[in-house]
């Protein structure tokens, strides 16, 4: 039996548009050897939001980040307000996240958006037990766009082994 293991090796959050958001804190922290969390802050300057769109791409390192398998855009208001009928795998992707931050509920947003304590076991649970992926070093790259605009990005690095 093979075992795969997903650590997380970088995380980078900004804002693009200053005016609308500013992110407050978005940082790694290693517990112990065997317990890693990502947490992260941002806060909103234009509330409320009613309409968004969310578009994640999933980067293999080959020579540079290239694309693999996935790259989706998803409107967000929309897949929040009936997720049981969403995309499937929008859906998985978005409950890497749901049970850590608090965007899972329906628009507007009138509140800072928080993902808190996101630990590497979740990812590696999802990554090789739920749906095995490659070993390999992968870049999940989140963007929010507000009217097409990109108005907010987190990478997270990672190494599957």
């Amino acid at each position: 039996m093979v075992n795969s293991k997903f650590e997380f090796t970088n995380i980078k959050c900004y804002c693009p548009v200053d005016k609308f958001c500013h992110v407050e804190y978005c940082y790694l922290k290693s517990v112990n050897r065997s317990y890693k969390y990502f947490s992260a802050r941002s806060n909103i300057h234009q509330n409320p939001i009613t309409n968004f769109t969310v578009n994640l791409a999933l980067l293999k390192r080959y020579n540079g980040y290239k694309p693999f398998l996935y790259n989706f855009t998803v409107d967000g208001c929309k897949f929040l307000g009936n997720s049981k009928a969403a995309n499937p795998v929008s859906k998985y992707f978005f409950e890497f996240f749901a049970p850590y931050m608090n965007a899972n509920h329906k628009c507007p947003y009138d509140h800072d958006l928080i993902i808190e304590k996101l630990p590497a076991s979740s990812m590696d649970y999802r990554l090789s037990k739920l749906l095995p992926f490659p070993e390999g070093d992968y870049l999940f790259n989140i963007t929010w766009l507000i009217i097409g605009i990109p108005h907010g990005n987190i990478q997270i690095y990672g190494s599957l082994s």
